[in-house]
């Protein structure tokens, strides 16, 4: 069971990792909301689901083979190191827990919060934009605000939906392979 499970669960990381490179591509180029987008909580949503080595893994992919068309920057340290982060952040949240929507959903601000105050520390550290004191640093905070009530706005929106989403389909689709994977169990045991 485990290794057709490990199979399905490479299937349904390597389907997060497309949908988070065509969301990220689809929402810069046609929505065009700066920060408004869906890597934050498919970053959170697949480490609670995956967990393990896909936590950190299909963030740095999405954001890797996204940057490929966008581009980035050195502060792409930043961004990338986030990113991983709210990936193994989503290890915390357990699936199956009471009022799991609701968490994800406060895992999703507190991600927005640490992806704001830590790759804008890295702008301000990075652009020469600001001076390099702390009123530059509290300079670059507040020109950042616009992007954060973006970003928040995006996991209000995309964390409690993917999350909804992922258990329906992970209900669905991984209950017919175990119990597939416990009849193939049972047929050689009584042979």
């Amino acid at each position: 069971m485990k290794v057709v499970m490990n199979k399905y669960k490479i299937l349904f990381a390597i389907s997060i990792i497309l949908l988070g490179v065509f969301s990220r591509f689809f929402l810069n180029e046609f929505i065009a909301i700066p920060n408004f987008e869906m890597v934050t909580s498919l970053s959170l949503v697949s480490g609670s689901f995956l967990g393990g080595v896909f936590a950190p893994l299909i963030p740095l992919l999405i954001i890797f083979l996204s940057d490929i068309y966008f581009g980035n920057t050195i502060i792409h340290l930043f961004t990338w190191s986030a990113f991983v982060s709210i990936g193994i952040l989503g290890i915390l949240f357990k699936r199956n827990s009471k009022h799991y929507l609701l968490k994800i959903t406060g895992g999703g601000i507190v991600s927005v919060l640490f992806f704001y105050f830590w790759t804008n520390f890295g702008w301000w550290l990075t652009s020469n934009m600001y001076s390099m004191n702390f009123k530059g640093l509290i300079a670059c905070y507040i020109a950042a605000i616009p992007f954060l009530k973006n970003q928040l706005m995006s996991v209000l929106i995309f964390a409690p939906a993917l999350a909804l989403f992922f258990t329906i389909v992970s209900e669905k689709f991984f209950a017919k392979i175990t119990k597939k994977d416990e009849n193939l169990t049972f047929i050689s045991r009584v042979s």
